[in-house]
């Protein structure tokens, strides 16, 4: 019988990220990455999988709010400050989701880009990962809002991946490669 650990080994090796990761090469401009939109390899513009269900009115209120910060947010030193900028900015039917995705494809178009490096944002499917594997005994830290690499310690597999193999784009970071795989693998990380 495979404990705990090797089950989580078994999944780490299985992981491949969504294509969320991959839309954020189609952003290409501050409006759509605040409308959580992308231009596919043809140039249509798409709606990200994640904000498809979101008002278009939700959308355009956040754009208004965010262009009049604009300024602020160019001068963003980190993700964390960039991040702030973003939850900080009320809008009903944006929740957590939203403006985590919203403040990286704003990070994504900053040069040099501003990513998160050291802190893992909790929300929505990431919370179900997180919490499965804090119920299982694996994860030592109850999950939160936002938590620390460290303690994620038990997928250090993950950076042992191929990134190609495993449809990483090259600018992904540890912290969204660890978000991205408490959301895709939540339902499995449930019956470790």
């Amino acid at each position: 019988m495979n404990t705990k650990q090797e089950k989580l080994n078994e999944t780490i090796r299985s992981f491949r990220t969504c294509g969320m990761m991959r839309e954020f090469l189609g952003t290409d401009s501050f409006e759509l990455a605040v409308a959580c939109r992308y231009r596919d390899a043809n140039g249509r513009i798409l709606c990200c999988s994640h904000q498809r269900h979101i008002r278009h009115s939700a959308l355009e209120q956040i754009l208004e709010k965010l262009k009049a910060q604009k300024e602020k947010i160019s001068k963003a030193g980190n993700f964390e400050e960039l991040h702030k900028i973003v939850d900080d900015t009320q809008v009903r039917y944006i929740g957590n989701l939203a403006k985590y995705d919203i403040a990286v494809r704003l990070g994504f178009l900053q040069n040099p880009k501003i990513l998160p490096q050291e802190l893992v944002y909790i929300h929505a499917g990431t919370y179900e990962g997180a919490k499965a594997l804090y119920d299982s005994g694996v994860l030592k830290s109850k999950p939160k809002g936002i938590m620390h690499l460290k303690d994620f310690e038990v997928l250090e597999g993950l950076n042992d991946l191929n990134k190609k193999e495993c449809d990483i784009p090259d600018f992904a970071t540890y912290s969204m490669l660890i978000e991205n795989f408490l959301c895709v693998k939540k339902d499995e990380l449930k019956i470790l």
